[in-house]
């Protein structure tokens, strides 16, 4: 008997991680959590709107473009998202991710 799931388990990349080592250490992993989940919740309703976004350092922003790009979404200065088609799942792992080193780090 074998148990079927619809669920396509995504890992993050060392890089990934990498860059959430160092959001950790630039304080921003919340400011990246809330961003990950307003884009999650419109990637699940196939709709590529999301909310506008911003950094107080440009640094922040570039590594936060980075990691979430990596997960195969490319964001919009304007708010919007252009996903592919693995963007889903993987965004989901780096969610996940955020929200348990937001946790951890309260």
């Amino acid at each position: 008997f074998v148990v079927k799931t619809c669920f396509n388990s995504a890992e993050l990349t060392e890089n990934q991680l990498l860059l959430l080592l160092e959001s950790l250490e630039e304080k921003i992993v919340s400011q990246q959590l809330k961003l990950v989940r307003e884009h999650t919740s419109h990637l699940a309703q196939n709709d590529g709107a999301g909310g506008l976004f911003s950094f107080s350092k440009e640094k922040d922003e570039k590594l936060t473009l980075a990691l979430v790009g990596m997960s195969g979404v490319k964001l919009q200065k304007e708010g919007s998202a252009v996903c592919t088609e693995d963007a889903f799942s993987a965004t989901a792992a780096l969610y996940v991710s955020l929200y348990v080193l937001d946790l951890l780090s309260n």
